[in-house]
């Protein structure tokens, strides 16, 4: 029995009072007490975060794991970008997927990658600390949590990480080990550097008539259309004054590409794209003028990036 525990120990890491349950669990047979190990040890702490700055117009993701028992960090993950698209990362997916979806952030326009590579150091460097790695188990502290990793976050960016929320999850070795996906996730790690139908941001917009310009019904994917935002949400209201649609004396249309038009039962739903992970859907009325500017063959669409830095 003594062998078996020791051998438990040796080859897990995990202590004696853990061996001895797994070994009894298991019918004291050490194959299958490995395997039980791994479902009793709940010591891997995975923090998904995001955050923004509005004052520097930047937008992040970071990603923790690590083991609170050995006080080692497994994993240290962070994107810093201009795009607003990253925010809108759903923190309930498989801290997996998440990972893959931060990587591909990184891939999109308006990605800093040096300030992306100063938090990740940041972070390995704050839970080098055992007692800051043994909080990351602690459920009754997101509060306390949030606040000092958005410290170490804004250390980076010079300026306070805002609006920082967090999702924190208890898993056990073989959970973190397994990394067993969904039937879907094959599919969409082929898309991995553009945004999922989940992090699409679709904003409420109108289209500005012209009663000399192009029927609704003659539009098509790739004019040029002034769009106004609409939609009464906050993170709307921002993403219209980044876009250069508002003004002192409200709000003001913006050119924006059509990526698609349907027919609905109250006419055309027109969907244009504003940003990476930025579209606004418009509802036009059937027989409705708009204002439309068609780019001749080899133009490009004018970058909402360059209107914002120019």
């Amino acid at each position: 029995m003594q062998d078996k525990v020791s051998l438990l120990m040796e080859e897990t890491g995990c202590d004696r009072g853990e061996a001895e349950l797994a070994l009894e669990l298991s019918g004291f047979q050490v194959e299958e007490a490995i395997k039980t190990i791994g479902r009793l040890l709940r010591n891997i702490a995975v923090v998904k975060a995001k955050f923004a700055c509005p004052e520097q117009d930047q937008f992040g993701l970071f990603l923790v794991v690590a083991n609170v028992k050995t006080g080692g960090l497994l994993r240290s993950r962070a994107v810093v970008s201009f795009n607003p698209a990253v925010y809108a990362a759903n923190l309930d997916r498989h801290w997996f997927e998440f990972e893959k979806h931060l990587y591909g952030c990184r891939l999109w326009d308006g990605s800093l990658q040096a300030e992306s590579l100063d938090i990740e150091q940041r972070l390995a460097a704050h839970f080098r600390d055992s007692a800051a790695c043994a909080r990351l188990g602690r459920d009754d502290d997101d509060a306390g949590l949030a606040e000092s990793l958005a410290a170490v976050v804004g250390g980076a960016l010079r300026s306070p990480a805002r609006k920082l929320q967090l999702k924190r999850e208890i898993l056990d070795v073989r959970q973190f080990q397994s990394l067993k996906a969904d039937p879907d996730r094959a599919g969409r790690a082929k898309s991995a550097g553009r945004p999922q139908k989940d992090e699409l941001l679709v904003l409420k917009c109108a289209l500005q008539e012209d009663v000399d310009g192009v029927a609704a019904e003659e539009l098509r994917a790739g004019d040029m259309v002034s769009a106004q935002i609409v939609d009464g949400r906050d993170i709307a209201q921002y993403l219209a004054k980044l876009f250069g649609g508002h003004s002192d004396k409200g709000p003001v249309p913006v050119l924006a590409p059509v990526e698609a038009i349907e027919s609905g039962p109250n006419g055309l739903l027109a969907r244009v794209r504003f940003s990476v992970g930025v579209c606004g859907d418009a509802i036009v009325p059937a027989g409705t003028k708009l204002r439309v500017v068609r780019l001749a063959k080899g133009d490009e669409a004018p970058s909402w990036w360059r209107r914002l830095f120019k």
